[in-house]
């Protein structure tokens, strides 16, 4: 191999951002080459999501970026502040086409594009934006990027510092930094670094400082980057579209109950914050679920969703539930400072309990939503079986799970999985009982 070939396989792993390891490192070789524009020129989406103002799909979407890659090499970059600003060509008025407990509550049918992460997950609303996206700027892309504030405060702590403007930007200030340069910056229309100049620069400039990482470092300092990139995504603060390659094959996240057995019991707390700053980070959520069941295979759930405010604002949030299909709401209690719901909803292969609840500065609200489930129980080998799975919403570090079940009279517990109390999960969860 000449040098001129080894420089240039070199220049393959100098993508951008989360795109730029996926395809050095997780991908398969074709994969790889693939989307590193090796066969054709390729063109991505990025959305840089703050998760301390959650969001269906992980965060408000703050920062939109588009590059092109030609032979592994950047042929095109450019980062844009969308937020506030709803002339831009990159942030039009759209449709919403669903779901519809948000879209009936709220009496809306359109909204900003950056405003428009309403669908239950990433692989739902990804392939929408895709078309929106194409539908206001004519620019069509091969692919869509998601990562939030908590993703980038990980990768910088294996690239380190950068250097913005003068001002050194590390993992530990990095989250405030792009938090008050969102907050007070106004957007632009326009090409390579539009929007807010700071927010931008600092995408623009770890984009190049990750590209010389995996370029020059060494062999470990790759296998940190790779373990933290698994790490993200199996938490939902790395987003693929179209999920591909192996180690990615889920970072597109799953639908709505794509990822649950038939017959098994499952919940996916969605949660919107509405216009209460960044109070995310001051929120901590509890999930608590009693299940009693019964000898023909049906079940009544308790479910008391808890949010804990340590802001000293108040914390608006619209909150929904995802259950199986065929669930009845029975009783809904709540414990906040004001409260408007619920709304009962029903999708393909789940059933939606939606409310809106203010929970005032540095106290507790709570709702509580109790429901029959037809079918929630399935016989096979030496017992019956009831499993319950618990999808975590991209975008939120972690929360508290409180999980409980009742057999049914006469019934004998032969092998419990993940029943107890105060159990700290930073991802999926998965709880079972097996019993005669």
């Amino acid at each position: 191999m000449d040098d001129g070939h080894r420089s240039h396989t070199g220049r393959y792993v100098a993508l951008a951002v989360i795109f730029l390891v996926v395809a050095s490192l997780l991908f398969p070789l074709l994969d790889g080459m693939s989307v590193a524009g090796f066969f054709g020129d390729k063109t991505y989406l990025v959305i840089l999501q703050d998760n301390d103002e959650i969001r269906a799909t992980g965060g408000l979407m703050d920062v939109f970026g588009l590059f092109t890659v030609h032979d592994g090499t950047i042929a095109s970059l450019q980062y844009q502040y969308v937020t506030s600003d709803i002339r831009s060509t990159w942030n039009p008025i759209v449709n919403l086409n669903g779901p519809a407990s948000f879209t009936e509550f709220f009496g809306v049918g359109s909204a900003a594009l950056s405003d428009s992460n309403v669908q239950y997950d990433f692989a739902s609303f990804a392939p929408k934006m895709q078309s929106d996206f194409y539908n206001a700027t004519g620019q069509r892309v091969d692919g869509i990027i998601a990562l939030d504030f908590t993703a980038v405060e990980a990768i910088m702590n294996v690239t380190g510092p950068i250097t913005v403007s003068g001002e050194v930007i590390t993992s530990r200030n990095v989250a405030d930094r792009l938090h008050y340069d969102s907050g007070i910056g106004t957007a632009t229309e326009g090409g390579a670094g539009g929007g807010n100049t700071l927010l931008t620069s600092i995408l623009s400039t770890l984009t190049v400082d990750l590209g010389r990482l995996i370029r020059d470092s060494s062999v470990q300092q790759k296998l940190t980057l790779y373990s933290t990139l698994q790490a993200l995504e199996n938490e939902g603060h790395v987003l693929v579209y179209p999920n591909q390659g192996f180690w990615f094959r889920s970072a597109g996240g799953s639908a709505v109950g794509e990822s649950t057995p038939s017959g098994a019991d499952f919940i996916s707390v969605v949660d919107t914050t509405l216009g209460t700053a960044k109070a995310d980070f001051g929120v901590t959520r509890t999930i608590d679920d009693h299940v009693e069941l019964f000898s023909n295979g049906s079940a009544i759930s308790t479910l008391t969703l808890t949010y804990t405010n340590g802001c000293f604002w108040d914390y608006d949030v619209f909150s929904t539930a995802l259950v199986p299909p065929g669930a009845e709401l029975i009783t809904v209690q709540n414990a906040t400072h004001a409260f408007r719901g619920p709304e009962v909803t029903n999708g393909d292969g789940f059933t939606a309990f939606s409310s809106r609840m203010l929970v005032s500065a540095n106290t507790t609200g709570s709702v509580t939503y109790t429901y029959i489930q037809p079918n929630v129980v399935s016989a096979s080998g030496i017992g019956y079986h009831y499993d319950l799975y618990i999808h975590k919403q991209a975008g939120i570090t972690g929360y508290i799970l409180n999980a409980s079940v009742q057999l049914p009279p006469g019934a004998t517990m032969i092998h419990a999985e993940n029943v107890g109390s105060n159990q700290v999960v930073d991802g999926d969860a998965h709880m079972s009982v097996v019993y005669t």
